[in-house]
């Protein structure tokens, strides 16, 4: 470890604060610190992550993406389906592709954790937890990577939070998610060994070097920054006790103080000897850049150093911590049961069959689509709670069908005046495989559309599925439009609007 070194006379203009690169300057060499400072005098481009959900051919998507909205690209090294976009003339939000969830803006060094996980033997049946999952970036990066086969239950102890949490995941229009409103240190105690995989990313200091819209830099006391490794311990524990043996844990955080990431692995392995291992990442990143081995002069146990301490000038990105734990023997720990509440205790029951046979016959004769064959291929039941229809995911039904969640699957349709109006998630996510009840729209009726404008219709309505299927110029799904009288009637969702 260096001396502690004088900054140079340039970093004192560079956000962020002078006060929190002096807490970092002590782990750097001289070399590295010129680093940091060079990269921190650039700009940090924003990124994106594809939706391989709803496309289907994600090269090829890139290459029109950049031609169409005149982007300037690079590949995020370490995510296969992450670019940072280096030059926009508009900004990225403001795309047709934004909106309707075919990729999510994300930081870049905040793919990393989920890149971590080693899915290349997913269990069948897999059962998945996101600890921490509010606004769910990286809830949406465990479903690309799962191929929406896995159940993920995404949970976040802030109720406030939860709001951004299931308008993301409506958007990625996944159907194998639930949302779940508890502490996370509860999860080991009400589930012992119950998930194979979980991702911890923590709440944190946020002390990365650089604010993102996700990760602003505040201020921090070193009070508040012992109470922080304080809880993430706790929590990483709960997550140890929820993990089946063999199962990993990716630990993640924003922030580049040593407490909060190796401080607290070395917590860890303190606690559990013998039963948890810190995995090698070398792999998996082409430029590691390995944990610490000490800090103010206490050693750290040798595998600490397997986690990925990502500083600014290693990728690029905002600073970022993430290891990869595998739990290799059993850990005891105290046992509670869960908070229970039947399902049709709130009102949802499950479609009969000749409910299903009639809902699968109006939606094969009105869009040649094979509902049927859908059920079968996820593994999905359809709940009804009044007039709303869901895709509910078996796998939840089976393990966790008296937890309360506040969302769970993917929106089906709704039942108007009798008649099934197929959802906007249901048709954003499958409305590809339709042969019929499709309407074309032109370059310059996607304007009006995109803006949540209504569309003029003189086509004869009598024999139309209830909404139609919006598609624009370049083959997109829009979302969905209902015939009346003289117009197509605007059902995207505010959230789909581009204003």
């Amino acid at each position: 470890m260096s001396k502690k070194k004088k900054l140079k006379p340039e970093i004192l203009t560079i956000d962020p604060s002078t006060a929190m690169l002096e807490r970092f300057i002590p782990l750097l060499s001289t070399a590295e610190l010129e680093l940091l400072q060079l990269e921190l005098s650039k700009p940090l481009y924003p990124s994106l992550r594809i939706n391989p959900l709803k496309v289907s051919d994600p090269q090829n998507a890139m290459v029109n993406w950049t031609k169409r909205y005149g982007w300037g690209t690079q590949p995020v090294p370490y995510c296969n389906l992450g670019h940072w976009i280096t030059a926009s003339p508009q900004p990225i939000s403001k795309t047709v592709e934004h909106s309707l969830g075919h990729y999510y803006i994300q930081d870049a060094a905040s793919m990393l954790p989920v890149e971590l996980f080693d899915f290349s033997h997913l269990p069948q049946n897999a059962l998945i937890l996101d600890m921490a999952a509010s606004p769910g970036g990286k809830t949406t990066h465990l479903i690309s990577k799962t191929a929406d086969k896995a159940l993920v239950l995404a949970n976040d102890s802030s109720r406030d939070r939860l709001t951004a949490l299931r308008i993301v995941l409506q958007n990625w229009n996944s159907g194998h998610t639930a949302i779940t409103n508890y502490p996370g240190e509860y999860f080991g105690a009400w589930y012992p060994e119950m998930f194979d995989y979980i991702l911890l990313d923590a709440p944190c200091s946020m002390q990365g070097l650089r604010a993102t819209d996700a990760h602003p830099l505040r201020p921090i006391t070193q009070k508040e920054i012992n109470a922080l490794a304080q809880r993430q311990a706790k929590l990483l524990e709960s997550a140890l006790l929820a993990l089946k043996v063999g199962g990993q844990v990716v630990y993640s955080t924003c922030t580049l103080t040593p407490e909060e990431d190796e401080g607290v692995l070395q917590s860890i392995l303190e606690r559990f000897p013998g039963a948890v291992c810190i995995d090698p990442l070398d792999q998996l990143l082409a430029n590691p850049s390995p944990g610490l081995t000490q800090y103010q002069g206490q050693p750290y146990h040798r595998m600490v150093r397997h986690a990925a301490r990502l500083w600014p000038h290693s990728f690029g990105t905002a600073g970022f911590f993430a290891a990869r734990l595998t739990k290799t023997g059993s850990i005891q720990g105290k046992h509670k049961d869960p908070p229970l509440r039947a399902l049709h205790l709130t009102g949802w029951y499950p479609l009969e069959d000749a409910a299903i046979r009639k809902l699968v016959n109006a939606i094969d004769t009105g869009y040649a689509i094979d509902l049927e064959a859908l059920l079968e291929q996820h593994n999905w039941e359809i709940w009804q709670y009044k007039d709303n229809l869901y895709l509910f995911p078996r796998l939840f039904l089976d393990h966790f069908s008296e937890l309360p969640v506040q969302s769970l699957g993917l929106a089906l349709g709704e039942f108007s005046a009798e008649e099934l109006q197929l959802s906007h998630e249901f048709i954003s996510r499958f409305g590809g495989l339709a042969q019929s009840g499709l309407h074309h729209i032109t370059e310059d009726e996607l304007i009006l559309w995109m803006r949540g404008e209504d569309l003029s219709y003189r086509t004869e309505i009598t024999a139309l599925p209830p909404v139609l299927i919006m598609v624009d110029p370049y083959g997109r799904i829009v979302g969905r439009g209902k015939p009346t009288a003289g117009r197509l009637r605007n059902l995207l969702p505010k959230r789909a609007l581009i204003h």
